[in-house]
């Protein structure tokens, strides 16, 4: 691992909305919490594309876009060749009220939207330092 719960400047992280407003607050706030890299993507085939390319650490996605979903880019994530990306924390994020039963297996944790700095902490805390 070359990143630390302390040290996150070699953390890699893919954020996938098709809201391009969304995509640059979240780009703005994990810069802010010390993030090296964060990908943007606007819809799930060029997330696809980029995390088999990229091998990142991390992918947080919205729930509803169009013409895929988060629960496409999920399953393809999860049924991928490659362990790595198989193996991928992975946040969902949305703008519409889920409770835990309506999630699908495989996520390493839910944000509604609006997200918040500390919320997103707390998720990458969860779903990746805590896991090493």
């Amino acid at each position: 691992m070359s990143w630390t719960e302390q040290d996150w400047t070699n953390l890699r992280i893919v954020v996938v909305d098709d809201s391009k407003p969304v995509r640059s607050m979240m780009k703005l706030m994990l810069l802010s919490l010390g993030v090296g890299e964060v990908l943007l993507y606007e819809n799930v085939a060029e997330a696809m594309n980029g995390i088999e390319d990229e091998k990142p650490d991390l992918v947080i996605s919205d729930y509803y876009m169009v013409p895929e979903t988060g629960l496409d880019l999920l399953k393809r994530i999860r049924e991928s060749t490659e362990a790595l990306t198989r193996e991928l924390p992975f946040l969902m994020m949305s703008g519409y009220e889920k409770n835990d039963a309506a999630l699908p297996g495989g996520i390493s944790g839910y944000m509604p939207k609006p997200v918040t700095t500390d919320l997103v902490k707390q998720h990458i805390l969860s779903a990746c330092v805590n896991k090493q």
